[in-house]
């Protein structure tokens, strides 16, 4: 059996790198006029082959050079892969904006999305919350008028969403104030998912005490919560991909842009590929059919334990890796220091 010893690695490696930035098939005597890889243009063309047997590099067609397969990327990524350290983002401005401009996850997630599409001139594409895993932080009802309320719900990790209540006539403020302070005290905490096992009959009565007919507001509550739980997603840098040559072809473009408007394949996509801190998930590796010529890099965004969103970079499998996975490292190092300090 052909081993991987150390010359191979550093020929894969010229390979993959003179691949993500030519796009066009590497040949052996282009690489050793380009890279110190100091053997002659047919020990690499005999190495190439050996790479080619073991599933690591593809000959797209005959009489040319080679290419990455997911094998090969896969191993770059794990093992070769030296992330760029000069990069220089602005670090104080992004962590300004967070800090001052955003109040929700939702515009958290946006930004990062938006930031790192700008930086690394990939399509990003943030996945918002899953509301059900989260915990209930204060539920606020504000009188609108003489049969309306206004209902804002903020959960611990920053989500708000409001919804109007239709309410019992003769509903005073006071009534009101009771209302919310008595919902708080049974249900601040309590996991969104668990709600509905909180609304015993002792709490409704309690609740019907204090306002009689209140009880019809519930369900318009609970309809609420469960309307959060749809799927939002937010896409940047879309016409990023006319950037890349894999996509002067009209019919892979469309079918590329197709596949980001299936909003639910897109969603199981991030989540599958997701774990803790960043992945990389590369080709053949992706779960649908319609994504196993594309890359995504991950990031889970957590507070404490509690996941709170994704954002992913999505490309060719031709991804510049080093690039993305160091500028995606760095701006979830900002993310993740306004996280601790905004919602501890």
């Amino acid at each position: 059996m052909m081993q991987l010893n150390e010359r191979k690695l550093k020929i894969l490696q010229a390979i993959i790198q003179d691949y993500i930035y030519t796009a066009e098939p590497v040949g052996s005597r282009s690489l050793s006029k380009k890279y110190d890889l100091q053997v002659s243009p047919a020990t690499i063309r005999n190495e190439m082959a050996d790479l080619e047997d073991m599933g690591y590099l593809i000959q797209p067609y005959t009489s040319a050079g080679r290419i990455p397969s997911d094998k090969g990327y896969r191993l770059y990524v794990d093992h070769l892969l030296q992330l760029e350290k000069n990069m220089v983002i602005q670090r104080d401005q992004i962590r300004s904006d967070l800090l001052n401009r955003f109040g929700e996850i939702e515009q958290l997630l946006q930004y990062s999305s938006k930031i790192l599409s700008q930086l690394t001139n990939y399509t990003t594409i943030a996945l918002a919350p899953q509301i059900k895993e989260v915990r209930l932080k204060h539920i606020q009802l504000i009188p609108m008028d003489e049969h309306h309320l206004l209902g804002i719900i903020i959960t611990d990790t920053g989500l708000i969403k409001k919804t109007v209540l239709q309410v019992p006539e003769g509903l005073d403020a006071e009534a009101i104030s009771k209302i919310s302070e008595v919902i708080n005290g049974r249900l601040q905490g309590v996991a969104i998912k668990g709600i509905p096992g909180e609304f015993t009959e002792e709490f409704t009565h309690e609740l019907e005490q204090l306002s009689h007919g209140f009880d019809s507001v519930i369900p318009k509550m609970f309809q609420t919560l469960e309307e959060l739980d749809k799927i939002e997603l937010f896409l940047h840098g879309t016409t990023n991909i006319f950037n890349f040559p894999e996509f002067n072809d009209i019919f892979k473009a469309k079918s590329f842009l197709s596949m980001l408007e299936e909003k639910e394949l897109i969603s199981q996509l991030i989540l599958s590929s997701s774990h803790k801190g960043m992945n990389a998930t590369i080709g053949s590796e992706n779960i649908y059919k319609e994504a196993k010529e594309y890359s995504l890099v991950t990031a889970t965004y957590k507070i404490d334990e509690d996941v709170i969103g994704f954002v992913s970079i999505i490309g060719p499998t031709r991804m510049d890796y080093s690039n993305v996975m160091s500028t995606m490292g760095q701006v979830n190092k900002y993310i993740n220091e306004v996280l601790k300090g905004k919602y501890k």
